[in-house]
């Protein structure tokens, strides 16, 4: 995947002068199974405008890979365990960050599919779904 889609990082030119460096953070402790792909992971815009404070909500975008039965027993390299469709989004996934809800959204968030869920934490996808999630962090 990451020949296919190597990561684009976006730095901004900052006409201020920066503000002092931040401790490192590092949300995503743990890896994704094998089946799952990170399409996309970022913050999303503050309903009250605070320049000062990031949101507490955050746009999540995930495909479930389709895998042949047969690729394994062939391909001995690509050998991977999968989650049957399963991923959970709780700890280890985001380390030392509490998830508040999880609300499944259109894929360009502009709308609900369902209510937000603040108990669960685990997604299921069926083969080569792509699913668009909102995630607040509590």
């Amino acid at each position: 995947m990451h020949l296919n889609a190597e990561v684009l990082a976006m730095p901004v030119a900052r006409e201020k002068p920066a503000p002092p460096a931040l401790r490192s953070f590092r949300p995503l402790s743990a890896t994704v199974p094998c089946d799952f792909h990170i399409l996309n992971l970022r913050t999303l815009q503050a309903e009250v405008r605070d320049d000062s404070l990031p949101s507490a909500e955050m746009a999540l975008i995930l495909h479930r890979k389709g895998f042949d039965c047969g690729l394994e027993a062939k391909h001995l390299a690509f050998n991977c365990t999968t989650s049957q469709g399963k991923v959970g989004l709780g700890h280890p996934l985001f380390h030392g960050l509490e998830l508040g809800s999880l609300q499944p959204t259109s894929l360009t968030l502009m709308y609900p599919l369902g209510t937000a869920s603040p108990n669960s934490t685990v997604i299921h996808m069926d083969p080569m779904e792509i699913a668009t999630f909102r995630i607040h962090f509590g």
